[in-house]
């Protein structure tokens, strides 16, 4: 049988300092063992969890110990639904929908682009879009795309907030460019287009108003909704695409066409950037469409010569012999300035920063309600119809 000790001993009372000897080392003992239960919690537990970590005592059978508790991390919303977004202000309109200035989380700005998925003749040009929003994530000079995903009747593309605005907006604003933001800007939309051309993609509908500025005032290429994909070789397309007064004449006479037609549309931007007017002044359509296939641009005389020769060179009838289609724009004498090394990679200075928005820009939406919103709220499943099949996805600038 075990022998039990306490105070009183087999032989009566200890004496006195004999037990306070005794309880001096058991708390002792009792204060190491507290410090190596800490140390093997601090050797098995990160460092950021000790940074961030609560102390709390608590009342146990053997006395007061302390323990770390993690502070509860909030649960992180999901990118791929629209009501982890708050909605702002209306960047931009279109027969497509709408562009909304959205916050998602508690402070990322985004631009989100919805559109309504009305047919199914329109399901292959929303894929190419989502498509070429994944394809421009390798160039610093499109718009970059980071994440798409559907309800029921929408279609909803995440992309970065570009707050510079348009070079439509410039244009209204200044009325022309001066020489250096022409050269500057046009250079890095050159970068922009051989990307997506090198990708066997063409944008038919380059013009100022798809031209947007970052705040430190780059070029970034937007609005995929058009593009026309896999053009490998010397492969044409066909199909009425863009904007009528940017359009090239070999898409205006119903023929097949490449990717000459963005070069085209990038030498009436040009102009428009230059002088603050398109090269073909009409105001009736058909008046205009008999202009574009067949008058020669109007180009004034004030202008640079070497911008001169370039607009010459970009706006030829034969698409064949127009400058950008086999190469060769970089080395023009109006880009002699530009070192292309450089602008490739973001290094050389805008000769221009845009203002910052103003605050109304970032204001909660409060017009009329919006449509992928009113009845849009419950997450669509695969039983659901009207899918885009191999439509959604996530980039990581969202998941980080």
């Amino acid at each position: 049988m075990k022998r039990r000790f306490s105070e009183i001993g087999d032989f009566g009372y200890m004496p006195t300092e004999k037990i306070k000897r005794r309880r001096l080392s058991e708390e002792n003992e009792e204060e190491k063992s507290k410090k190596k239960r800490r140390r093997s919690l601090e050797e098995h537990l990160p460092d950021e969890c000790w940074r961030r970590e609560k102390w709390i005592k608590f009342d146990s059978y053997e006395g007061e110990s302390v323990l770390p508790v993690p502070e509860a991390e909030a649960p992180r919303p999901n990118p791929l639904s629209v009501t982890s977004y708050t909605f702002h202000s209306v960047l931009g309109r279109g027969s497509f929908g709408k562009v909304m200035l959205a916050t998602f989380g508690q402070k990322q700005h985004v631009a989100i682009k919805y559109m309504r998925k009305t047919c199914e003749s329109s399901y292959s040009s929303i894929l190419t879009e989502a498509h070429v929003l994944k394809v421009a994530r390798d160039s610093p000079f499109l718009c970059q795309g980071y994440a798409a995903f559907q309800t029921q009747w929408h279609a909803l593309f995440v992309m970065e907030f570009l707050s510079g605005g348009s070079l439509e907006n410039e244009l209204k604003r200044y009325g022309k460019l001066d020489k250096e933001r022409v050269v500057f800007h046009s250079g890095e939309v050159i970068c922009g287009l051989q990307f997506l051309h090198s990708r066997r993609i063409i944008h038919r509908d380059i013009k100022p108003a798809n031209i947007l500025l970052d705040q430190e005032g780059h070029v970034r290429i937007s609005d995929f909704g058009l593009a026309k994909q896999n053009l490998f070789a010397d492969s044409t397309t066909t199909g009425l695409a863009g904007t009528l007064e940017y359009m090239a004449p070999e898409i205006l006479q119903n023929e097949e066409y490449d990717a000459a037609v963005d070069w085209w549309s990038f030498g009436i931007t040009i102009c428009q950037m230059a002088t603050g007017e398109t090269p073909f002044h009409k105001t009736d359509d058909k008046e205009l469409i008999k202009a574009i296939t067949m008058d020669k641009p109007i180009i004034p005389g004030w202008l640079d010569k070497d911008l001169r020769s370039l607009l010459r060179k970009l706006l030829k009838k034969n698409p064949t012999q127009r400058l950008g289609v086999r190469g060769g724009i970089r080395s023009h004498r109006f880009y002699k300035s530009i070192n292309w090394k450089e602008l490739e990679e973001k290094g050389a200075t805008p000769p221009f920063q845009p203002a910052k928005p103003s605050v109304e820009l970032y204001k909660i939406y409060s017009g009329k309600p919006l449509s992928f919103l009113k009845s849009q709220m419950d997450e669509i499943t695969s039983k659901d119809g009207n899918i885009i099949a191999g439509f959604s996805f996530l980039g990581s600038t969202l998941q980080k």
